[in-house]
């Protein structure tokens, strides 16, 4: 009704977080599934006997995708790299580690931070391109603070996923975007249902 997935019949919104949240829309309407636990795409595993989950699974997309996977990945690397540029980016202080650390590290030249955001990239896409093989949709729209680095984090996720979706020789293709309504999307969200109900 609002945003990158306007007037789309077959959408999905990913949100890179905390964890992945993640909304697919089929037909115009909301898939929740028969019990209303449907779309949880950051619990699709990734990566076999992988990381640890709070679901309880190994390997699970949010665990290697996620804002805050990105940070902790950055956090660990400079621990262990204790003379990397990007120290100084957080004055010294690993608690100032958040995902902006290691894509500010990259613009600045440092070699770690570029490793850290193509492997982050490189995850991202993984996931996605598995979303688009099972759904085909017109458009994925990527939410998160982290979606503000747009084309930066963009250009190299639909590269890796160019390379391996399962129509990538269709003329018809999914896009994938930024979240356009950003912080106001929930705001934006709960006034059109409110819209709804009174039309109704």
């Amino acid at each position: 009704m609002a945003g990158a997935l306007k007037d789309t019949e077959y959408s999905i919104a990913v949100t890179l977080g905390t964890g992945i949240g993640s909304g697919i829309i089929i037909h115009g309407k909301l898939f929740s599934g028969f019990n209303s636990s449907g779309a949880e795409l950051g619990h699709m595993v990734i990566v076999k006997d992988g990381r640890q989950c709070k679901c309880g699974r190994l390997g699970c997309y949010e665990q290697y995708a996620s804002a805050r996977a990105l940070t902790l990945d950055t956090a660990d690397a400079m621990r262990a790299h204790p003379d990397n540029m990007m120290w100084g980016l957080v004055k010294g202080d690993i608690t100032r580690v958040n995902a902006k650390t290691a894509f500010d590290g990259m613009r600045a030249g440092d070699k770690l931070a570029k490793e850290i955001v193509d492997r982050f990239e490189n995850y991202v896409a993984c996931g996605l391109t598995n979303i688009i093989n099972i759904f085909q949709p017109e458009i994925i729209c990527i939410g998160g603070g982290i979606s503000r680095e747009g084309e930066t984090l963009l250009a190299p996720i639909r590269a890796h996923v160019d390379a391996e979706d399962y129509a990538r020789t269709n003329s018809r293709r999914t896009r994938i975007v930024c979240a356009s309504l950003m912080n106001d999307a929930g705001i934006v969200g709960a006034a059109l249902l409110g819209m709804q109900f009174i039309n109704d």
